[in-house]
């Protein structure tokens, strides 16, 4: 469903419902199989953990000319794509923002010597601002490249590695194709797609799957989830269809409450608030739509104010005549959501070297990793802890992007 070409961004699992209807409710019960599956026992499908790092970075040899470069997602622009293979061009691209400029040089200098095969992208982690310090009781030394700060012990080989390194990154994804524009990403990269080198920290985030430790009753919950998700698809999948149809960025639709649902959920979020109670959930969505359609129309002439507000009134009227099936809809979402949470606990549990936190005015704060990513065939979906991660990422101080 969420089929990349390049990866410049992952849906998530619960979001595919509203980006593609039915279909994409079909689409998170076959990743939620496939995850099934893949638990205690190898499968061609990966997960991998969701790095927080910043900028995301692509390199390699050009598929043309098979010449090193480094650069952004911007090198699949169509238009202009910033491919950097000296100094000099990361200076016209990056001059104007200098702590990222810095680290695409270091990128650039550092990374030609891992005899690049191809085309790979992952996160940055760090350049010159690694800091030891002490965070319970432990020596760490911590980089905090975009809202998640990360800790190595001291004492691990991978804190005497990032010690040494000039730079640290999470190398996730491989390109296979013959043009930039037309490439296809793969998740992982080959170990023979890469080399070693002394400068570099390069952190495999491939999650062991096989190490996953679900009870019999955990299944007996997941299968119940799953059973419950496939049920209520049915019910919502021609209502989630013609949500589809209804919503859009131009023209009538752009006034339509189907085209508010994803920004209501994503408020949500941002006040740490999840679906209990569809009823409340409901209310509370038509008031966000509200709230923004009369604002954007409190903006235009008088003339195109009754236009727009006859289109508001028109949505106001099918929220309250489909609220049963808006209802089916916020159960749905809900569902995944718990589903996809008790996924999160159980591989949360894998991570035990590398500590996460978040910074507060009161110190640091431990968290979880951002997430996870599952890899099915050409498809890929992200798992995050919305209500923990997107909420420290919508909230706390940041750093550029």
């Amino acid at each position: 469903m969420a089929n990349i070409t390049q990866l410049k961004h992952l849906e998530h699992l619960e979001d595919e419902m509203l980006n593609y209807g039915v279909e994409g409710c079909h689409a998170a019960v076959s990743f939620l199989k496939e995850l099934r599956q893949m638990v205690g026992k190898s499968s061609s499908s990966l997960m991998q953990t969701k790095w927080d790092g910043a900028p995301s970075i692509v390199c390699g040899q050009h598929p043309l000319t098979g010449r090193f470069f480094v650069g952004t997602k911007s090198v699949f622009n169509k238009t202009e794509p910033k491919l950097c293979y000296f100094d000099e061009n990361i200076d016209t691209y990056y001059g104007n923002i200098p702590d990222l400029r810095d680290k695409m040089k270091v990128a650039l200098s550092e990374f030609q010597k891992l005899d690049i095969k191809g085309v790979i992208q992952g996160d940055l982690l760090y350049t010159t601002d690694v800091k030891e310090e002490e965070v319970d009781g432990e020596k760490l030394y911590t980089f905090r490249p975009n809202t998640i700060t990360y800790g190595i012990p001291v004492n691990h080989p991978l804190g005497e590695k990032c010690k040494s390194s000039k730079i640290g990154v999470v190398f996730h994804t491989h390109y296979t194709g013959d043009d930039l524009e037309s490439m296809q990403a793969k998740g992982g990269v080959p170990d023979n797609m890469i080399s070693e080198s002394s400068g570099v920290l390069n952190i495999k985030n491939t999650t062991p799957m096989t190490d996953v430790n679900f009870t019999t009753a955990e299944f007996t919950e997941f299968d119940r989830h799953v059973e419950e998700i496939e049920r209520m698809c049915r019910f919502s999948g021609a209502f989630l269809d013609e949500l589809l149809g209804l919503k859009g960025t131009k023209g009538d639709a752009k006034w339509h409450i189907s085209s508010y649902m994803k920004q209501f959920f994503n408020d949500q979020i941002k006040k740490a608030q999840t679906i209990t109670n569809p009823d409340k959930a409901l209310a509370d969505m038509i008031n966000f739509y509200d709230g923004k359609v009369n604002a954007a129309a409190s903006k235009l002439t008088a003339k195109t104010q009754v236009q727009k507000k006859n289109l508001i009134y028109k949505s106001q009227n099918f929220a309250v005549d489909n609220a049963d099936k808006f209802k089916g809809v916020l159960k749905l979402y809900k569902e995944l959501q718990a589903l996809k949470t008790l996924v999160i606990g159980k591989l949360d549990e894998l991570e035990h070297t590398i500590k996460t936190f978040v910074m507060t005015d009161k110190g640091y704060k431990i968290t979880a990793h951002e997430g996870y990513v599952l890899h099915k065939g050409g498809d890929m979906i992200k798992f995050v802890n919305r209500i923990e991660f997107s909420y420290n990422n919508f909230t706390l101080a940041k750093q550029w992007r």
